[in-house]
C-alpha cells in the first residue's frame, strides 16, 4: 500500500511539472531566435591586421549572448563607440587601461564559441569587432578565412563595415562579400519557456527527495538489522573522498581540484606550460598550490626567480625537494642550502652557465621534475622578443630532453602584446588568468587557452581564494 502511494504521489509531481511547462510554451516571436551572419576576411601581408567591424544599437542595462567561430585565431570584442575609436591604430590591440570591452575574447580559434556580454552602460551604437593578426604563425592557408557571428534577433545592425589597419606603412584592404553572408532566423518551434523549466527543476527535485528518502528508510533498516554492513559501507565512502593519484609521467596535480578536473587530471608532465596573468593574490596562491601539491608526493620542484620576498617566503617554507635559483641568492636567509646563486638577466648566456653550474652541485632527481621560471617577464623586458624567444627555446629544449615539466609565468602588463605573442606559440599549453566584473565586483577567472594533444574544459573557471588559501 505505501508503495502504491509512492507512485502515485510521483505520477502526480511530474504530470504538474508538465503542465507548468506547457502552459509556459513561448509563441514564435519568442525573443530566442537568434540571427547568423557568415563573412569573409583576406589575409594581409605578414605582419599586418585586419579587422571586421558590424555596428548596432543596445539599450543600457541589457545583455546580448550568442556563438562565434573562424577557420583561424582571432579576437573578438564588443566595443562601445569610444572604444571602438580607440582600436583604429596601427597595432590592432585595445589598450588595458583605457578601454573596458563589453566581451573580450583573445586568440580564439574554432567555431562554436559561445560570448555573453557585460550589460550595456548606455543607450547608442556598439560594435562586434572581429581582428586577425598575420603573425606568421596563424596564417591562412587559402589566403582568406571565414567568420561566424550569431547575435540575438533583436539586435538591429546599423552598419557593416570592413577595413584593415597594419602595424606596417602599406594599408590592406579587406572585404565583405555580400555572397558570403547569410542571415537565417533561428527555429521558433514551440519549447519550454522560462517557467515551465523553473517548474520541471522543481517537481524533479521534489521526485528525487522523496526517493532519497525512501532509500534512506530502507537503509537504515538495513543498518539496524547488520551492524557490520553498516561499518564496511562507512569504510567504502570513506575511502571514495580519498584524492586520485595520477600515475607519475601522466599529469601532476595542481592541488586546485576546480583546475584539475579542467585539466582533464591535472598539468600534462612533460609538457611546457605558460601561465599568463597580472600579478594577483589569486596567481601567487595558485603557484604555491602547485608547488605544495608536488612536494607532498615526492616531486622535486626548481624554482627561478629574482622576486626577493617570494623566494625568501618558499626557500623558508619548503626545504626538502625544492631549490630556489636566483640572482638575489646573497640577500636570502636560510639554514637549508636549497638556495643557489645564478646571474642577473642581461647576459642569458650567464644565466644558463651559472644555472647548468648549481644543478651539476644537486643530486639527480629521477622522475617528477617540475621547473617554474617566473624570469620570464623580466627577460623580456630586457631583451625583447627576438632574443628572448631564441634562449626561451633552446632552455625549454633542454629541460624538456632532462623529463623537466616546465611552467613559465608571463606578465601581460610589462610587455606588448605583440612581443608577447611571439613567445607563446614555444608552448605546448596556455593557461590565462584576467579580471573582470561580475555582479559590480571585480573577480578573477581562469582559462585553458591551448593544451596540445589533450582534452581539456574550455570555459572560464572563477579562482575561488578561499579554496586557493
Amino acid at each position: 500500500m505505501a508503495k502504491m502511494k509512492s507512485r502515485t504521489l510521483i505520477s502526480l509531481l511530474l504530470l504538474a511539472a508538465l503542465w507548468v511547462a506547457f502552459v509556459s510554451i513561448p509563441n514564435g516571436n519568442s525573443q530566442s531566435a537568434a540571427v547568423t551572419t557568415t563573412m569573409t576576411v583576406n589575409q594581409p601581408p605578414s605582419g599586418q591586421c585586419a579587422e571586421i567591424s558590424l555596428a548596432f544599437s543596445a539599450q543600457k542595462g541589457k545583455e546580448i549572448t550568442g556563438t562565434y567561430g573562424s577557420d583561424v585565431v582571432v579576437n573578438f570584442f564588443i566595443l562601445s563607440q569610444k572604444d571602438f575609436s580607440s582600436i583604429q591604430n596601427p597595432t590592432c590591440y585595445l589598450s588595458p587601461t583605457s578601454t573596458t570591452p563589453l566581451v573580450n575574447d583573445v586568440d580564439s580559434v574554432g567555431h562554436g564559441n559561445t560570448y555573453r556580454s557585460l550589460p550595456f552602460p548606455a543607450d547608442g551604437t556598439y560594435y562586434f569587432v572581429f581582428v586577425y593578426i598575420n603573425n606568421g604563425v596563424y596564417a591562412l592557408v587559402n589566403g582568406y578565412a571565414t567568420v561566424e557571428l550569431t547575435f540575438p534577433a533583436s539586435i538591429t545592425l546599423l552598419t557593416t563595415k570592413t577595413s584593415s589597419v597594419s602595424s606596417m606603412s602599406p594599408i590592406v584592404t579587406t572585404t565583405l562579400s555580400t555572397s558570403t553572408q547569410s542571415t537565417t532566423a533561428a527555429s521558433t518551434t514551440p519549447s519550454f519557456g522560462t517557467l515551465g523549466i523553473i517548474g520541471l527543476v522543481i517537481a524533479i527535485a521534489l521526485v528525487a527527495s522523496v526517493m532519497v528518502f525512501m532509500k534512506r528508510g530502507k537503509s537504515q533498516k538495513t543498518e539496524k538489522n547488520s551492524p557490520k554492513q553498516q561499518t564496511v559501507e562507512k569504510e567504502i565512502k570513506h575511502e571514495s573522498i580519498q584524492p586520485k593519484i595520477v600515475p607519475a609521467g601522466q599529469s601532476i596535480s595542481t592541488g586546485y581540484n576546480e583546475l584539475d578536473s579542467v585539466l582533464a587530471g591535472g598539468l600534462p608532465a612533460g609538457y611546457a606550460i605558460l601561465v599568463v596573468s597580472p600579478p594577483c593574490d589569486e596567481r601567487d596562491l595558485l603557484l604555491t598550490k602547485i608547488i605544495k601539491s608536488n612536494l607532498s608526493i615526492g616531486s622535486t620542484v626548481f624554482f627561478l626567480s629574482r622576486d626577493l620576498s617570494r623566494t625568501q617566503d618558499f626557500a623558508n617554507r619548503y626545504k626538502t625537494g625544492f631549490y630556489v635559483f636566483t640572482p638575489q641568492a646573497d640577500k636570502i636567509t636560510t639554514d637549508s642550502g636549497n638556495v643557489f646563486k645564478i646571474a642577473n638577466v642581461q647576459n642569458l648566456n650567464d644565466v644558463n652557465i651559472t644555472f647548468r653550474t648549481a644543478m651539476e652541485t644537486l643530486p639527480k632527481a629521477t622522475s617528477n621534475k617540475i621547473i617554474i621560471i617566473d624570469l620570464l617577464s623580466e627577460i623580456l623586458l630586457e631583451h625583447k622578443s627576438l632574443t628572448t624567444r631564441k634562449w626561451l627555446d633552446d632552455f625549454i629544449g633542454k629541460r624538456k630532453s632532462e623529463g623537466f615539466t616546465v611552467l613559465a609565468i608571463l606578465n601581460p602588463l610589462i610587455s606588448g602584446k605583440q612581443e608577447s605573442q611571439t613567445i607563446i606559440d614555444l608552448f605546448d599549453g596556455i593557461i590565462e588568468i584576467y579580471e573582470k566584473e561580475l555582479r559590480e565586483r571585480a573577480r578573477r577567472f581562469l582559462i585553458v587557452k591551448k593544451m596540445y594533444g589533450k582534452k581539456y574544459i574550455e570555459s572560464e573557471l572563477m579562482l575561488d581564494k578561499d579554496k586557493l588559501f
